[in-house]
């Protein structure tokens, strides 16, 4: 009889945990659902695939003969990488090399996107693909991608790092986002937090500003004053400023109104092309560090 209930109680915990790892991996492709992909033109560039993990992705390159640097640009959460094409081509017209790629789940990239470290691994596959010896490396991100590029350099050594405003750990940024949902996300937030624990273990919160002071990279942040998604005040991280303590980090707050949200900090509101505030600040400090 005991043999019974204990077999019973094992099983019926066992559903649970169960129930419980589905609804969790369920809310986890939700939160992190690409956008839909965008087709490139057949003249711009050239389609490109190569391996990350166990996943095949897409990516398109740019001006591969390109003398004056190599660029590999990540795009943010939710935004295709077709989404930056007025960024990729204003540095091919500056004579860069160009590399923009989807990560895994967005695009014509296979396999499932289920969290911000998956943006890191993705990120380090896309330069072991298409960095050069000859050539010196920048790393350019937006959001989620200026994380991924800054948690990057655990693993590579770029010439420098610019990201427009990045979030500092996986799991500040998810909070800010379970705020936004009140009482349904955090409720959400008993699901998602342990399942990013089960699919990256230690690493499923690493925050970028121990990488900060551990690099002897040039590094550039640029952050909007009203950004609502990475506020200064949550999840960015001006939020741990107190704990930098690198003297390669520059960091550029952007005040004006059209420029200063999360997204207007690339673009401006009902524009199509690159943000030529932000773009010269950018442009400025890689001549300096060139």
């Amino acid at each position: 009889f005991v043999a019974i209930i204990t077999t019973m109680i094992t099983a019926i915990i066992l559903v649970i945990f169960l129930i419980y790892v589905f609804i969790g991996l369920s809310l986890t492709k939700a939160l992190f659902a690409p956008e839909k992909y965008v087709e490139w033109s057949e003249d711009e560039g050239r389609e490109v695939t190569f391996p990350s993990s166990h996943h095949t992705l897409q990516g398109r390159v740019f001006n591969e003969e390109g003398k004056k640097g190599t660029i590999v640009f990540a795009h943010g959460m939710g935004l295709s990488a077709h989404y930056y094409r007025p960024e990729v081509l204003h540095f091919v017209n500056q004579d860069y090399r160009v590399m923009i790629f989807e990560y895994r789940g967005y695009g014509k990239s296979n396999g499932h996107f289920m969290s911000f470290r998956d943006a890191v691994k993705d990120i380090t596959s896309a330069v072991e693909y298409f960095a050069s010896q000859d050539s010196p490396l920048l790393l350019l991100g937006h959001s989620m991608g200026g994380y991924g590029v800054f948690s990057a350099l655990d693993h590579i050594a770029p010439k420098a790092v610019i990201a427009y405003a990045p979030f500092r750990s996986p799991f500040s940024a998810m909070n800010v986002c379970a705020k936004r949902m009140g009482i349904v996300g955090r409720l959400a937030e008993i699901f998602l937090f342990p399942m990013q624990y089960l699919l990256h273990g230690t690493t499923a919160d690493s925050s970028i500003i121990e990488t900060i002071n551990r690099s002897k990279t040039p590094m550039l942040i640029l952050q909007g004053s009203n950004d609502k998604e990475v506020s200064i005040e949550n999840c960015s991280v001006l939020k741990k400023k107190d704990r930098i303590h690198s003297e390669f980090l520059t960091v550029r707050i952007v005040e004006s109104d059209e420029s200063n949200g999360h997204v207007t900090i690339v673009r401006k509101k009902g524009e199509n092309t690159i943000n030529t505030e932000t773009m010269a600040i950018v442009d400025e400090w890689i001549d300096h560090i060139m």
